[in-house]
């Protein structure tokens, strides 16, 4: 019997142990990993994600590469990643990297350009910060613009930082297939992908929130119960949504930077859905795992230089933000997915090519006449 697996077995009965006596704070950790993943998580990412995949498969990719010219020209990176760059900026964590990956895969980027990439693609998504942090966890709409205006400001600064040492990138093909396939059909792959993403992102999310519970609820990290910001921060370290909602504990300008921070960090629970994700394609992760810690302290510093420059910083902590911000907070995951579903079917309707196609097409039709007719 080697060493490893006897080392291997002795964890595994120590984490038996482990939540054998613990059970009743794994079970919450577990049903406030569900939660956050049912209020904020699946609401705000899941039609992005998916708009994200669409993107990056579709005929779109090669018109957004065209718009976006200029940019990757400045740094250093193919002109066929315009559609990676759009879909890194509403997609999320998990829907740039599945897309850099793809690329990889297709022998559309190489792997040198693609762990550059992941340095400052991989982010929290608009709805995330602006919907699930700004309003669920601030109760400010104001405070979700300004998390991601920082966080885009970090990434752009990384963006450049690396760029300037960097060459040439080598000569990849330059747009995807070019054997034409219908919308209808890369709708359902694009779905399918990100259904995926939510699943393996919501899994790890749980599994953190339970260990996080444990953790808080013994005697080892007991006594950052009543230091919120170091439970945040430490809670933030493994899974972003549970240190983000950690941060609400928090007083002053603290809470937002913190919140900023650990958004910009992502937590090793995305770090390790990167690794999963990216498998495949065999990106090295050095580069990406260093800038996640970079990438956190820019943020920091955007946002304290933001406030340092506010002449109403109050006003970014309202938490009784009217009428508006409420009907916001109930409504703006469900209304951004109805506008991302409806762009989606509206590109669905082009006639396909092909006869295989035109099956789905007509699936897809039917479903449409089915679902208006049970509303």
């Amino acid at each position: 019997m080697s060493k490893k697996s006897f080392l291997t077995a002795l964890c595994a009965v120590s984490l038996c142990a482990i939540l054998l006596f613990s059970g009743t704070n794994l079970s919450e950790g577990i049903r406030r990993g569900l939660f956050l993943c049912s209020y904020s998580v699946i609401p705000a990412l899941f039609p992005f994600m998916a708009l994200s995949v669409f993107i990056c498969r579709s005929s779109a990719a090669e018109f957004f590469s065209k718009l976006f010219r200029p940019i990757t020209k400045l740094l250093k990176i193919p002109e066929n990643c315009g559609g990676i760059l759009l879909a890194a900026a509403i997609g999320g964590y998990p829907a740039a990297a599945k897309c850099i990956n793809d690329s990889v895969c297709g022998g559309f980027l190489d792997r040198k350009t693609a762990s550059k990439m992941l340095c400052f693609c991989v982010n929290a998504g608009p709805p995330f910060l602006i919907s699930a942090v700004g309003i669920g966890v601030f109760g400010s709409i104001r405070t979700g613009f300004l998390l991601f205006a920082a966080q885009f400001l970090s990434s752009s600064i990384i963006a450049v930082l690396l760029s300037c040492f960097s060459k040439k990138p080598e000569t990849c093909r330059e747009h995807y297939s070019p054997i034409c396939r219908s919308n209808s059909a890369l709708i359902v792959e694009s779905i399918i992908s990100a259904a995926e993403s939510c699943f393996r992102m919501c899994a790890f999310i749980v599994i953190a929130c339970g260990v996080l519970e444990i953790s808080f609820g013994g005697a080892v990290f007991g006594f950052a119960e009543n230091k919120p910001l170091l439970k945040a921060i430490f809670s933030g370290f493994f899974e972003i949504t549970a240190g983000v909602f950690s941060c609400a504990e928090i007083e002053g300008l603290a809470s937002v930077i913190a919140a900023g921070a650990i958004a910009s960090f992502s937590g090793i629970s995305v770090i390790l859905q990167v690794a999963a994700v990216t498998e495949e394609s065999k990106i090295p992760l050095f580069p990406f795992i260093v800038s996640r810690f970079f990438h956190a302290g820019i943020t920091a510093a955007i946002l304290r230089i933001f406030f340092a420059f506010s002449k109403d910083t109050a006003a970014v902590f309202s938490t009784n933000g009217g009428s508006v911000e409420a009907v916001l907070s109930a409504s703006a995951p469900a209304a951004v997915s109805m506008l991302c579903m409806a762009s989606l079917f509206l590109l669905s309707v082009v006639p396909p090519k092909t006869e295989k196609e035109g099956v789905l097409s007509r699936i897809w039709n039917k479903f449409n006449i089915f679902w208006h007719s049970q509303t």
